[in-house]
């Protein structure tokens, strides 16, 4: 499907100048704060797909696994129930949280202890792209194309079958217009619709994108996290500036008070959270 362009400034994407980050995290990345932080790793498998700030806590997931925190990755807690699930896609619904990926869609109405799967439309079975505003759900999915949900996700309904296959992690929902909807496009780049999936635009930001989140006290500062590195707009989208981002950076979440980036990098099979104060300059 053709993708109307979006007025936008265009940028040349960062390349990423970080060296390999150990644990525990020291000053031997001349790029990073010389504060020295020791946080915890956590058993995701081969890949980080989500990274997710929520009320219960901060969520990762990966090829194998998946873990919570709240203490912002200082101290992990593994949920039994996402073994090797291989979730890929995330959303808070009012009535709890949403995770799918190759093997499903999960839910979870315990604050993410656990999740258990069931069966959302017909015999579909891949899931890469979720997001949500109370009841309303999108999906993106390889198989179907873009669905919506009106019912926090008991049923389904395709709204578009050319577009949303490549949709891949967390998509953001605007709040006070649910119609709205900004996702990840591993093949267009950021994307965006304003009535709920029928049509859509490029919005900006790096390509291949995949990872993407907004400050919730401010939904013009928009940070995505791309194949070739990190960018920002503050401005919903009219303008963007990259930064660098730590080697192994697959996932991102912005903090509450939307002064903080978190990035999820991979060690091995392991994820280990690294955090910016200030856009992207440095990172601990």
């Amino acid at each position: 499907m053709k993708i109307k362009n979006r007025a936008v400034s265009r940028f040349v994407l960062a390349t990423m100048t970080f060296g390999i980050v150990l644990f525990p995290v020291t000053s031997s990345v001349a790029a990073q704060s010389s504060k020295s932080v020791t946080r915890m790793t956590t058993f995701v498998g081969g890949d980080i797909h989500t990274l997710t700030l929520t009320k219960n806590g901060l969520f990762v997931t990966g090829h194998e696994g998946g873990s919570y925190s709240t203490d912002e990755g200082m101290k992990w807690k593994g949920v039994p129930t996402l073994t090797n699930t291989d979730i890929m896609g995330w959303a808070t619904t009012s009535s709890g949280f949403l995770a799918g990926g190759h093997n499903g869609l999960y839910r979870s109405t315990n604050g993410g202890k656990s999740f258990t799967k069931f069966n959302f439309y017909g015999k579909t079975s891949d899931v890469h792209a979720l997001g949500a505003e109370k009841k309303t759900v999108y999906m993106g999915s390889p198989q179907v194309g873009f669905l919506r949900s009106v019912d926090g996700g008991k049923s389904w309904k395709v709204v578009n079958k050319k577009i949303g296959q490549g949709f891949m992690g967390s998509m953001l929902v605007d709040v006070k217009n649910p119609l709205r909807v900004i996702a990840p496009d591993m093949q267009n780049g950021l994307v965006e619709t304003t009535d709920g999936g029928k049509t859509w635009t490029r919005f900006g930001g790096p390509s291949s994108p995949m990872s993407v989140d907004w400050s919730k006290k401010d939904p013009r500062k928009i940070i995505v996290l791309g194949m070739g590195g990190g960018a920002i707009t503050k401005d919903d989208g009219n303008t963007w500036s990259t930064f660098s981002v730590p080697l192994g950076s697959a996932a991102l979440a912005v903090s509450a008070t939307g002064t903080s980036i978190l990035v999820a990098t991979l060690v091995g099979k392991r994820a280990l959270i690294l955090k910016s104060n200030d856009d992207g300059k440095h990172w601990s």
